[in-house]
C-alpha cells in the first residue's frame, strides 16, 4: 500500500489540528489564567476537546492495528526504529495526558464545576496529576516537533514527498 486509507488521513488531520489547538491554548492561555470563574468556559472547551482527542487516539490506534501496513520508507533500520519509537511515544503520551486530565478533573472537582455548576473553588495547587499533565504536554510538544522535523528531514534528504502518503 502506498497511501494511508481515508479514515487514517481524516483522523490524523483532526488529531493534528486538535492537538495543536489544545496544546497551545492549554500552555499559553489556560496555564496563565487565574483559577476563578472566568476560567470555567475555557476549561470546558479544553476538557471536551481533550476527551474527544482521547477517543480519537483510541480509534486511531485501532485503525492502525487493523489496517494494512504501508510500504516501508527506504531508510536505515536505526531511523525506522526512531520513527516507530516516536509514533508509539506520541500515542502513549496522548493517552497518559487524557488519563491525567480525567484524574485532575475528578480530584479537583473541576468536572463538577465545569459541567454541573458546582460552587466548589477551583484549586489545582499541589495536585500531582496536574503537574504530570503539564509535563506531559511539554513532552508531547517535543515529540510532535520531532515528528514534523523527521518528515521534513526525510524529504530534504531523499527529495521524496512523503506527505502524499498522508493525503487523499
Amino acid at each position: 500500500m502506498k497511501k494511508y486509507n481515508k479514515s487514517s488521513i481524516i483522523l490524523h488531520a483532526i488529531q493534528g489540528l486538535g492537538l495543536l489547538f489544545i496544546l497551545l491554548t492549554g500552555s499559553l492561555v489556560l496555564s496563565e489564567m487565574p483559577n476563578n470563574v472566568d476560567k470555567i468556559s475555557s476549561f470546558a472547551i479544553h476538557m471536551i476537546l481533550g476527551l474527544i482527542l482521547l477517543v480519537l487516539t483510541v480509534a486511531r490506534i485501532w485503525f492502525i492495528l487493523k489496517s494494512s501496513k504501508l510500504e516501508p520508507l527506504q531508510i536505515s533500520t536505526f531511523r525506522q526504529k526512531l520513527i516507530k519509537i516516536n509514533h508509539l511515544s506520541i500515542y502513549v503520551v496522548i493517552l497518559a495526558m487524557g488519563i491525567s486530565g480525567i484524574v485532575v478533573s475528578q480530584l479537583s472537582g473541576l468536572g463538577e464545576i465545569v459541567f454541573f455548576g458546582s460552587n466548589v473553588v477551583i484549586n489545582l495547587e499541589g495536585l500531582t496529576p496536574a503537574l504530570v499533565h503539564g509535563i506531559l504536554s511539554k513532552v508531547l510538544m517535543f515529540l510532535i516537533v520531532m515528528h514534523v522535523l523527521g518528515v521534513f528531514s526525510y524529504m530534504i534528504k531523499t527529495k521524496e514527498n512523503i506527505l502524499k502518503r498522508m493525503w487523499f
